[in-house]
């Protein structure tokens, strides 16, 4: 019988190697992001918008009728005047065409912002998967960077129980280096936390833990068009979906149809006593507009009181991102500029340990400056690899919202959903 151990071994194994288990690349993930059930929701919706435009368009079923016509209740003999008849009866509503062509219209509005809210949510979880990735590897880089520093501190330490040893007075700069030693523990900490919550975020977004570094951002060029944005041109469906919504107010007024037809067979009685052809009967129905003023009017005041508040929440959004798409060009310039601020840090701080280092074997200076340069090297580093997890989240959220084309499959086949 094979070990439990083994087992476990060779599973883990498979899963490392197997295709299914991890995919190759960072396209792979964003093909996989198409399929996210956020998405699919969207995609379901727009799909039952186009399938429900399509039914607008159908008459309702008609109404058929069988039975008997002038049956007497006492002695339902079939022989007495007036004559009894068999009757068969047809009957169709015709609603007025042109609203029902401005209802599905509205409906095939309504899924085009479905659409393009669906491709939108597409963008935003392939930023969130960069964002996501971008921070995870930084914080993996600041634990590696934070386990050297306390290795750091524990030689500082060292160093100063041997001065304490030989008689020099160092206690103040001991216990400041078990402060920072200790605030160093509880970072430490926090980042282990972080950790799994990012592992977690990675479940919910593509069901696996990536085996991939930060993809290269290619920062999309904005002119400056709101109407390129994403969220704008989801804003302005509603004005068009509004619009729509008038046009249905204003074909209300029009009448509806229908046709009525009823055929009726004579019976002539017993001994041919009420002979004669049967019948048959014909209506054109027309409905009048009677109550507009309870009815047709304020429907279509509301529609148009719907289209001044869809254009205020246009012009709201128009207002709030070039806001915000202004605000977060200004963040990802800035995380790019700390970046080379930082890089010129991190090279100086190496000089100097270098310097510090040539003085400490020349017996100028003793170990403590070049430990806690050192020291000073991997915090600036860790700020390094935090700047660019911000300039990577930054870029990544302002290419979003751009319009780049879309990336969501929409189609459906009415006939085969039939």
């Amino acid at each position: 019988m094979k070990s439990p151990h083994f087992l476990i071994i060779a599973t883990a194994f498979f899963l490392l190697t197997s295709g299914t288990a991890f995919s190759s690349s960072f396209e792979d993930y964003v093909e996989r992001l198409s399929n996210h059930p956020r998405i699919m929701s969207i995609i379901a919706e727009s799909q039952s918008s186009l399938l429900q435009a399509e039914g607008e368009l159908g008459l309702p079923n008609p109404v058929f009728s069988i039975g008997v016509d002038n049956v007497p209740v006492s002695d339902p003999a079939f022989d007495r005047f007036l004559p009894t008849s068999k009757i068969i009866g047809f009957n169709q509503k015709i609603p007025n065409p042109i609203l029902l062509r401005a209802k599905s219209s509205k409906l095939k509005q309504l899924s085009e912002k479905q659409r393009l809210m669906a491709d939108y949510m597409f963008q935003r979880l392939e930023f969130m998967l960069i964002a996501k990735l971008a921070e995870y590897e930084s914080v993996k880089t600041q634990k590696k960077l934070i386990k050297k520093q306390l290795k750091l501190y524990k030689e500082l330490e060292e160093t100063f129980d041997g001065q304490i040893r030989s008689g020099q007075s160092v206690y103040q700069r001991f216990s400041e280096i078990d402060v920072e030693r200790a605030e160093t523990e509880r970072t430490l900490n926090n980042l282990e936390a972080s950790l799994i919550s990012i592992e977690a975020e990675f479940v919910n977004l593509i069901d696996e833990l990536p085996m991939i570094d930060t993809p290269d951002i290619i920062i999309q060029n904005w002119d400056k068009n709101i109407n390129k944005l994403y969220p704008v041109l989801i804003t302005a469906q509603d004005i068009d979906i509004s619009m729509k919504a008038i046009d249905i107010a204003n074909a209300s007024f029009l009448p509806d149809f229908g046709i009525n037809a009823v055929y009726k067979q004579r019976d002539n009685g017993k001994n041919q006593r009420h002979s004669g052809d049967d019948w048959f009967s014909v209506q054109v129905q027309i409905t009048v507009p009677l109550w507009t003023s309870k009815n047709q009017k304020p429907k279509l005041q509301a529609a148009l009181k719907k289209k001044k508040s869809s254009q205020f929440a246009y012009d709201y959004t128009l207002r709030h991102w070039t806001q915000k798409m202004t605000s977060l060009q200004s963040m990802r310039d800035a995380a790019a500029k700390n970046i080379k601020v930082i890089q010129d840090k991190n090279r100086a701080m190496k000089e100097k340990i270098k310097a510090a280092q040539r003085n400490y074997e020349a017996g100028i200076t003793d170990l403590e400056g070049v430990l806690l340069a050192k020291i000073d090297l991997l915090n600036i580093q860790s700020q390094l690899a935090q700047v660019k997890a911000n300039y990577a989240s930054k870029a990544a959220e302002f290419n979003s919202n751009i319009v780049s084309g879309s990336h969501i499959d929409n189609s459906i086949n009415i006939s085969k959903e039939k």
